[in-house]
């Protein structure tokens, strides 16, 4: 239960991470994109047009084809599955990874009508080879700071999260933690059907 609330916390953070004003005084190519896409999840957020109670469906599948693409959620999840990935058949993998992006974007979109005025400075930018991390602060509306760092992947040319980091707490690892406590004492179809249902509640 514990590690089912931290990852809840970690999730929400994350995505609401991509949706609040951001400062940048320089970026490379991997900064640039976290940031810009930072700014047009905010200018979905605050679209008068998108305001309101009725709004609610509309606003959230705009927000998410703002920002959902900037995720490589077959990475996130083949990572978050570990070293149960390999044994799964190309119908499995297809499953899971569908039901996965849906937890994560289900999760994410019952979270994104509490913008408050918080903002994102970007720290610092590093890479090596294809493997890129963007270092920055999620600061509060009471000034509290909290680190928060991504983790980008060159997919083809294109440049995706594969997982983030909060606090020194990786989004991926809590996923795994959770995984493996079900796939230690059960078979794999027990995850999907408890993935599934999941996805039936929220």
């Amino acid at each position: 239960m514990k590690n089912k609330k931290k990852i809840f916390t970690i999730t929400v953070a994350v995505f609401i991470m991509l949706s609040v004003t951001s400062t940048c005084l320089w970026a490379g190519e991997a900064g640039d994109l976290v940031m810009t896409t930072i700014d047009n999840g905010l200018r979905t957020l605050k679209d008068p047009a998108l305001t309101g109670k009725d709004k609610t469906l509309e606003r959230r599948k705009r927000l998410w084809e703002e920002i959902g693409s900037i995720f490589y959620m077959e990475e996130m999840a083949k990572r978050a599955l570990g070293q149960y990935w390999k044994e799964r058949t190309p119908e499995e993998r297809k499953e899971y990874v569908e039901l996965f992006t849906v937890l994560v974007k289900n999760t994410y979109l019952k979270n994104t009508d509490t913008y408050s005025g918080e903002k994102v400075v970007l720290l610092k930018e590093s890479h090596d080879e294809e493997y890129y991390k963007v270092q920055t602060r999620f600061i509060t509306s009471t000034a509290k700071e909290i680190a928060v760092d991504f983790s980008l992947i060159n997919n083809n040319g294109k440049l995706q999260i594969y997982d983030v980091n909060i606090e020194g707490v990786s989004l991926v690892n809590n996923y795994r933690s959770q995984f493996n406590s079900i796939l230690l004492k059960s078979p794999f179809k027990a995850l999907i059907q408890t993935m599934r249902e999941k996805t039936l509640k929220s």
